[in-house]
């Protein structure tokens, strides 16, 4: 009696001490973002690719069972907080949108800094992915100061910009107010650059607080904004590989190897995943905005060059920046990423010179 007794609190106490993600055979995780699902491509392909991918893979191929638990549109963790809540294991899995850590994760940004790379979000992730493989430090940070480990990263749509007014040259958008959010306030030159929000953007350009604003297509007509600004052009100012997933370390090193396995493989693949969607939404959200009665058009070919040239000296700027802060290889990691554009066919309105 007094063994069986001494095995059933061995039993509790093993259960007890990894109760946080799995149960017997069952492996609990929570998994999160701060954007609401199908809003952006990463949230629809985290909720309707990798979650039960992750769980076909596991059940399939080890005898584990998987439950898992999502929380998205900011359930426990808001856009600016999910880095902090994967860290504290608040969720085990967090899908980060790095622009908006942008002290924290300022060098994992540095797409944001090279303006008008392709709009192909293939081209992109292709030249991401492979960013991150040829400067660990790019990955390894999660670790080292943020207590989780990088499965790998993800796109957003090509940027383009939405006026109230129609333009051609990039001399019409001179005096202008045009609005963005993060970094991409320093895209607009010229014009007067007002900070802002989508969620802010219907009523302001209604009221003419601003008359543009940066945003992707399929954005533009899901927050409403073609009922106030009519006019859209595909600015190209390119995809942005600028989302992670990651795993808090301790919820990773109480798995077993070969779900750590399965996890590295379906975080490595959703990147290629997530371009698809970005491509797809990209170019219906250009078809919705034409069926909607939005003008429609590319950039000028000149007005393109005109605009990459007045904005020369920002990539430099950047990489000072990043230097500034400790992240010596800044500079590096921006040629590796505009050279690995160019291989994928990518031609710059102006290519910026980064020392």
């Amino acid at each position: 009696m007094r063994k069986m007794s001494i095995l059933v609190a061995a039993l509790a106490t093993t259960s007890l001490s990894t109760a946080n993600v799995a149960f017997a055979d069952t492996i609990n995780l929570r998994l999160g973002s701060g954007h609401p699902i199908g809003m952006l491509a990463y949230t629809e392909t985290a909720s309707k690719w990798f979650a039960p991918e992750l769980k076909r893979r596991i059940e399939g191929r080890t005898d584990h069972k998987v439950k898992l638990q999502e929380l998205h549109a900011g359930q426990v963790a808001r856009v600016t907080e999910v880095l902090s809540s994967t860290r504290d294991g608040i969720l085990d899995i967090g899908f980060i949108s790095m622009i908006f850590e942008p002290s924290n994760l300022f060098p994992q940004n540095f797409t944001l800094f090279l303006p008008f790379g392709s709009g192909d979000a293939r081209q992109v992730t292709a030249a991401g992915k492979a960013a991150y493989e040829a400067f660990p430090e790019l990955h390894t940070t999660f670790e080292e100061n943020f207590n989780q480990v990088y499965l790998g990263g993800a796109c957003l749509e090509n940027y383009g910009l939405g006026t109230t007014f129609d333009w051609t040259k990039f001399s019409d958008l001179q005096g202008r107010k045009i609005a963005g959010a993060g970094t991409n306030l320093d895209w607009i030159v010229g014009a007067t650059a007002v900070a802002s929000n989508l969620n802010e953007a219907y009523q302001s350009m209604q009221s003419g607080v601003y008359e543009g604003y940066i945003s992707a297509s399929s954005w533009w007509h899901s927050f409403k904004l073609n009922e106030v600004a009519p006019f859209f052009t595909k600015a190209d100012f390119g995809a942005q590989y600028l989302n992670a997933v990651t795993i808090n370390k301790q919820s990773w090193d109480r798995l077993p190897p070969e779900v750590q396995e399965i996890l590295r493989e379906v975080g490595a693949e959703w990147a290629d995943v997530t371009a698809e969607v970005c491509a797809r939404n990209d170019a219906g959200g250009l078809e919705q905005l034409r069926k909607l009665g939005v003008d429609v058009r590319e950039i000028d070919a000149a007005a393109k060059q005109d605009w990459a040239t007045a904005l020369s000296a920002f990539p430099q700027r950047m990489a000072d920046e990043m230097r500034s802060r400790g992240h010596a290889s800044g500079a590096e990691i921006m040629n590796f990423y505009m050279s690995e554009l160019e291989k994928h066919g990518h031609k710059w309105a102006h290519r910026y010179e980064i020392k």
